[in-house]
């Protein structure tokens, strides 16, 4: 199966704790919002499930740090431009202000 939904600020990840370790994302907080469940087979021992566990978390992990990269380039952009307006106002004002 393939899915594809866009996550929403009221998207929903909730977690069940062992013996039944369930992972549900919801994309929207709508009542109609697509939902995934991930449960482990009951035969599956604990230390597999940990092993899974921590593969999702590892890639959940890079997706969430590639975001932050982004963003984090976004803001220096953004700080670098608001500080070089900054200085060519200042610039602006010395000029006019020497020029009187």
């Amino acid at each position: 199966m393939r899915a594809y939904d866009f996550w929403t600020e009221t998207g929903t990840v909730e977690s069940g704790t062992y013996p039944i370790a369930s992972l549900g994302l919801r994309p929207s907080g709508e009542a109609t919002a697509n939902e995934l469940q991930m449960l482990f087979p009951s035969a599956m021992p604990v230390e597999k499930q940990l092993a899974v566990a921590d593969h999702v978390l590892a890639g959940v992990q890079r997706w969430r740090d590639g975001i932050a990269e982004v963003a984090e380039r976004q803001r220096t952009a953004a700080d670098e431009l608001a500080e070089a307006r900054a200085e060519i106002a200042r610039l602006k004002a010395e000029r006019e202000g020497g020029a009187a």
